[in-house]
């Protein structure tokens, strides 16, 4: 058998490999320096077993199967299986908040009456969950996404905003202020030279 540390430094490179990850993406990721990632696949530390379930939960495999020495022999969980498993994941947690906005704007229809004017404009709860939805779309794309997809997603956040306050503005006080757009032109700007930078 094989040195445990040997054993665990040669499954997190499999691993790492496996999700076409570099060591500076997986540090990224799970919130470590690449510097620790390449001393315990070179079996220089081990990690510690809080890390290991730090490491284990984003593969989506257990502590043991990080000890296991025949773990590239015999990983039947095709990589497919991982990435749906990911995106319904994420798609559960963002319905989440779609289903609180629609609770939401039931209870206020329901009691439109006591609640009077502002009740007309509850159907801006759905508007405002859509940047919301963006930001549990990041936290997720974060762990397990590409950049390019935080991209998509932070353009996605950054409009829907401008159109959250944009209409909240235009409905609730007469205000046209159109011009709060262009504001998303230079912000638009910004995360694609960041995509750039951080490639």
């Amino acid at each position: 058998m094989q040195n445990l540390q040997q054993v665990i430094a040669n499954n997190l490179v499999f691993l790492r490999r496996s999700n076409n990850l570099t060591q500076q993406e997986l540090a990224s990721k799970i919130n470590y320096s690449d510097n620790a990632i390449s001393r315990w696949e070179r079996a220089e530390v081990t990690p510690t077993v809080e890390t290991l379930a730090i490491v284990a939960n984003f593969y989506g495999v257990s502590v043991s199967d990080l000890l296991d020495e025949n773990l590239s022999v015999h990983k039947d969980k095709p990589k497919g299986d991982i990435i749906l498993k990911r995106i319904f994941i994420a798609l559960f947690s963002m319905s989440i908040v779609w289903i609180v906005a629609i609770l939401s704007y039931i209870y206020i229809d329901m009691f439109k009456e006591s609640i009077g004017q502002p009740a007309n404009y509850a159907w801006l709860l759905f508007i405002a969950a859509i940047p919301i939805t963006a930001l549990v779309g990041f936290y997720y794309n974060r762990m397990w996404g590409t950049k390019l997809l935080n991209l998509i997603i932070w353009s996605v956040f950054t409009w829907a905003a401008l159109a959250t306050i944009y209409l909240y503005f235009l409905v609730a006080t007469g205000a046209n202020i159109w011009l709060i757009f262009i504001l998303g032109v230079p912000a638009q700007f910004a995360l694609i030279l960041w995509f750039f930078i951080r490639r």
